[in-house]
């Protein structure tokens, strides 16, 4: 039995939906780790005077945050409508 263009677009959009907080879910568990692990490494580098070690580790927490969104709501898309075909 073959689903309405309607059912399919709201199956889509639930399931990218899920994704989304999925990804934002363990992007912000991968977010606080890189920030640990980086802030760890700063720390033992020896840094000029000018650079903060915790507003670098945030900078990557953030770019990591930012990849796993991003990465899910992709992958979330390409699954979707993969799967509608």
């Amino acid at each position: 039995m073959r689903c309405s263009a309607r059912a399919r677009r709201k199956r889509a959009d639930r399931s990218v939906a899920l994704f989304l907080a999925l990804g934002t879910m363990f992007g912000a568990l991968a977010a606080a780790a890189a920030y640990l692990i980086s802030y760890h490494e700063y720390r033992q580098q020896m840094l000029r005077p000018d650079q903060n070690a915790a507003k670098m580790a945030i900078e990557v927490a953030v770019i990591t945050l930012l990849f796993f969104v991003v990465a899910s709501v992709v992958l979330g898309y390409a699954l979707t409508t993969g799967a509608a075909r």
